[in-house]
């Protein structure tokens, strides 16, 4: 299965003014991110969309493809765009705001993707076993309190993958599609940094990555 791996990156944005350039360890976020997609594809494989000239000197200096975008046009259209320029039949669209995602995640998906016909995409999420009300109604209880180990969990996306093939994209004109195939993550794994808060602890969970690697 021949898979791309689109990386979309900004300069600035709403957790950090300097958005995926943040400092992250001894690198940055966008960085981390290439490193880790470097280890289950090939730098060839790698595609960087950003509207960013710094963005791109760093794709140059990492030898993986860049996609120039616009900054004037919406996320949905940034995903056709960038889409419809990859050469591959599968998109591996990752953000660099999930930053704890393993090579061995990416692996696990890639290849649920590539041995079952019948999975139109996959979503990587995470398992909350909550109390949950939705439009001022329960969601997922009754009136009998109990353990939350036995609560039906909400499946929330976590943003760190999707696998669906190009050309599903182009036709929904989304990464999402009917006949999902919900991949479940750690807790580690399902952070994403959302603001300036989620970012911070994020940088305190650096060594902790490591160590889940190392069975420490």
């Amino acid at each position: 299965m021949d898979f791309a791996v689109v990386i979309p990156a900004q300069e600035h944005n709403r957790y950090h003014k300097l958005g995926d350039l943040a400092p992250f360890g001894d690198t940055t976020l966008l960085e981390w991110k290439i490193a880790q997609c470097k280890e289950f594809a090939k730098s060839s494989q790698i595609y960087i969309n950003s509207d960013s000239e710094v963005i791109d000197v760093i794709a140059q200096r990492e030898k993986v493809n860049f996609i120039k975008r616009s900054s004037k046009i919406s996320y949905n259209q940034i995903i056709i765009d960038t889409t419809n320029k990859v050469n591959e039949d599968v998109v591996v669209w990752t953000n660099p705001t999930s930053p704890f995602l393993r090579y061995k995640d990416y692996l696990a998906m890639i290849e649920k993707y590539r041995n079952n016909q019948d999975i139109n995409s996959i979503v990587s999420i995470y398992s909350k076993y909550d109390y949950v009300y939705f439009n001022n109604k329960r969601l997922n209880f009754t009136n009998t309190f109990i353990s939350r180990k036995k609560i039906t969990p909400i499946q929330v996306v976590t943003n760190g993958c999707y696998v669906i093939k190009k050309d599903l994209v182009l036709k929904n004109k989304s990464l999402y599609c009917d006949k999902s195939f919900l991949h479940e993550l750690d807790y580690l794994s399902s952070i994403e940094i959302k603001d300036i808060h989620t970012y911070q602890i994020s940088t305190e969970l650096i060594s902790a990555y490591f160590r889940r690697d190392l069975d420490v």
